[in-house]
């Protein structure tokens, strides 16, 4: 169905030798592999699972998803793939922004970069479609915000840029790839999980830069096939805009709309994940977020990339009215709010800031500060403090500042934890730091990051409470299934959205069915069985690394605090996958689909109020 022409390209950059070696993309070779299923393929192909994460026998993948190009609204993601020098493990790491688009016009699928570079390096792809290799050493030690505008002011505000700040040039392991937002060109959407900007930075690739092309790549069908395409992504933008969060809720918060969920749920974490209900988290609310974002000149409706529906991103100006952070996610307003005891917005977004600029995880260095806090390095509620430390990353001869940039387990192994008495309050499982849902509450969450085979993944937990008819391991591959096929796709909201609707979850498996040149088909169950091969590939590398997931636990094993140290909403400990059967009591205090169906139905009222 898909017309004759030219084809999508798979592009192995060799760095060692400045070479360039492109090669027709065969999408039959892959399935219904995009995004993180092509990211396991292609590791299971080209990466010794044995390899240094930092060393030269890593390649670093970019690549896009299934429908990239097409008008799928939120298939615009880009994915950086390698074995991760956090976890050991294979890695995926996604965001959105200009970058996966920019690769669609240039006629990219999967750009493999190899070896390493001799010199600082920025490789930048022309309006041509020419790869070249030029000189960075000016820009090394530059942080993300004035690195992007300088590439800006170089190639013009059209320009794609993926970098690597100071974190990733000193190889922190919580290092991120700062790509640039739609409109804005802020450096504020990050592929941060896993330490991708580690191995960019261990390539000594500065960026990753790509001109608008002067002829566009364009996904073609034939008319009968583009007229189907269009009419069933009718009932999947339908499905999208109908759903009280994705619909609602989020075009007018954000993705901070989850502290509302969270925090009537007690499942906020609160002080390094305390197991406390969070006193007054309305502080931090969406009414609150709402107002403070309006109030000084900031936007709350942005598209992080083109033809997203949801608009959830956001611009934050500080009390001046000067833009101070964008792209500030519910991950980061917990993790540097509430978990550190911080409830002002604009600390919270000051924190955002360094963690763009600097290129870091603020997933894992939130977790980190909180650990800190708790051993008495900082107080809780010092956002002064708070912020002088992430700063100090950057700064070699700092006490902390070198070991914050690797992550939160690195943070708890310098300061001993394991040696000291009672539970280890330490929220990390495989060296990677929790998201912000205590899984003493959410406890598909507490499944999947024991299991998962990439770590405490904040995008792995959608089957969020029991499933009765499921076994626990059961329960954590199909919610990790059906997280590597969101990763294939398209966004985790929209997705959310789409496949708890049944019409449109078979839609959008007709629309890959199109895009594969299908005359029928497939079903909406190949979603579960696409994720079934990605976790499989997954796991496979794993092994071949010497990681055996059957015995997984989290930092410090069965002494983990989350096994011990009761949830005030439950009034239980999680239970570990190992322990079998999950006991009969303690479920989440609020269904956390009726709450996030009230933030929806709520979203005009306090919008109008605001």
């Amino acid at each position: 169905m898909c017309e004759s022409g030219a084809r999508l390209k798979f592009v192995k950059v060799h760095l060692d030798t400045r070479t360039v070696e492109e090669s027709e993309f065969i999408q039959k070779d892959y399935g219904f592999f995009g995004g993180r299923g092509l990211v396991a393929k292609l590791l299971t192909e080209y990466c010794d699972p044995n390899c240094d994460p930092l060393g030269s026998d890593n390649p670093l993948i970019f690549t896009t998803g299934y429908f990239a190009g097409t008008a799928l609204s939120s298939s615009g993601r880009l994915s950086v793939g390698a074995k991760s020098p956090l976890t050991g493990t294979i890695k995926e790491s996604n965001a959105g922004g200009t970058f996966a688009r920019r690769m669609v016009e240039q006629g990219l699928k999967v750009v493999m970069f190899l070896g390493q570079a001799s010199d600082w390096t920025i490789v930048h792809v022309d309006d041509q479609g020419s790869f070249e290799f030029l000189d960075a050493s000016e820009y090394k030690g530059m942080w993300n915000y004035p690195f992007h505008e300088a590439m800006v002011e170089r190639y013009g505000d059209k320009v794609a840029c993926a970098s690597v700040g100071p974190v990733g040039e000193k190889l922190g392991r919580i290092g991120a790839i700062a790509v640039n937002e739609q409109g804005t060109n802020y450096p504020c959407r990050l592929c941060a999980r896993g330490g991708m900007g580690a191995v960019m930075g261990s390539k000594k690739v500065k960026a990753f830069v790509m001109d608008r092309p002067e002829k566009p790549f364009r996904i073609k069908l034939d008319p009968d096939a583009a007229a189907e395409f269009r009419e069933l992504n009718k009932v999947v933008t339908g499905a999208i805009r109908a759903n009280p969060l994705t619909g609602q809720a989020m075009p007018l918060y954000g993705s901070a709309a989850g502290v509302d969920t969270t925090g009537k749920m007690g499942a906020l974490p609160y002080k390094n994940f305390s197991g406390e209900f969070t006193p007054d988290w309305e502080r931090l609310g969406t009414k609150m977020w709402r107002n403070r974002l309006l109030q000084h000149g900031g936007d709350g409706t942005i598209p992080c990339q083109a033809g997203c529906v949801v608009r959830c991103s956001n611009d934050f100006h500080g009390d001046d009215g000067e833009h101070l952070s964008s792209g500030i996610e519910y991950e980061t307003v917990a993790l540097m709010g509430p978990n550190l005891g911080i409830f002002d917005p604009q600390a919270v977004a000051a924190l955002d800031r360094v963690c763009d600029d600097s290129g870091m995880d603020s997933i894992d260095a939130g977790n980190a500060l909180a650990v800190m806090m708790d051993q008495g390095v900082l107080e809780f509620g010092d956002a002064d403090g708070a912020l002088e430390m992430l700063k100090s990353v950057v700064d070699d001869a700092s006490e902390f500042g070198p070991t914050l940039r690797d992550g939160c387990a690195a943070v708890a192994d310098r300061l001993s934890v394991l040696d000291q008495d009672g539970p280890v309050r330490v929220a990390v499982s495989k060296n990677q730091a929790f998201a912000a849902y205590d899984p003493r509450i959410l406890r598909g969450y507490g499944l999947t990051w024991e299991r998962g085979p990439q770590g405490a993944d904040h995008t792995a937990g959608s089957a969020a409470t029991y499933l009765k008819d499921m076994t626990p391991v059961q329960q954590a591959d199909y919610s990790l299934a059906m997280n590597c096929s969101c990763d294939c796709c398209m966004c985790l909201f929209p997705w959310a959205a789409v496949t708890y609707n049944p019409e449109a979850k078979a839609a959008l498996a007709r629309m890959a069915g199109i895009l594969a040149g299908m005359e029928e088909g497939p079903g909406p169950d190949m979603w579960l069985q696409n994720g079934m091969e990605i976790l499989e590939l997954e796991y496979a590398f794993n092994a071949k690394a010497g990681i055996d997931h059957d015995g997984d636990l989290f930092y410090g094993g069965k002494r983990n605090f989350m096994y011990n140290v009761p949830a005030q909403a439950t009034k239980a400990a999680y239970w570990s996958i190992q322990d079998g059967e999950p006991p009969e009591a303690g479920g989440p205090a609020v269904d956390p689909s009726k709450v996030a169906q009230e933030a929806g139905e709520n979203a005009g009222k306090t919008g109008e109020e605001s």
